[in-house]
């Protein structure tokens, strides 16, 4: 279940959304690589991203125009944030 992987594992599966939301070998987008300015994330980009998060996860994603928006620079801080939401759904479903 998505809600007792590892952090390496879920760094992982993001960066294979988002090389696929811009069309890049996943080699392109490592973890330290900012949102906006290092991969040119916009909005439209951010969308597919989440939507891709919520299928994979299962989990829903909160409204955000930007990364900028949730506090998410890097590949490494949405990741994070997946992690955190997992978390919180596994809180729930205990």
């Amino acid at each position: 279940m998505a809600a007792n992987m590892p952090l390496e594992e879920i760094g992982r599966e993001v960066r294979n959304i988002i090389a696929d939301a811009l069309k890049r070998p996943v080699e392109q987008v490592p973890l330290t690589a900012s949102l906006e300015s290092g991969l040119g994330i916009d909005s439209l980009a951010m969308i597919e991203i989440n939507i891709a998060l919520e299928e994979r996860f299962r989990f829903a994603m909160p409204d955000m125009a930007s990364p900028a928006e949730a506090n998410l620079k890097t590949v490494e801080d949405l990741s994070r944030f997946v992690a955190q939401q997992l978390a919180h759904q596994k809180g729930r479903l205990v």
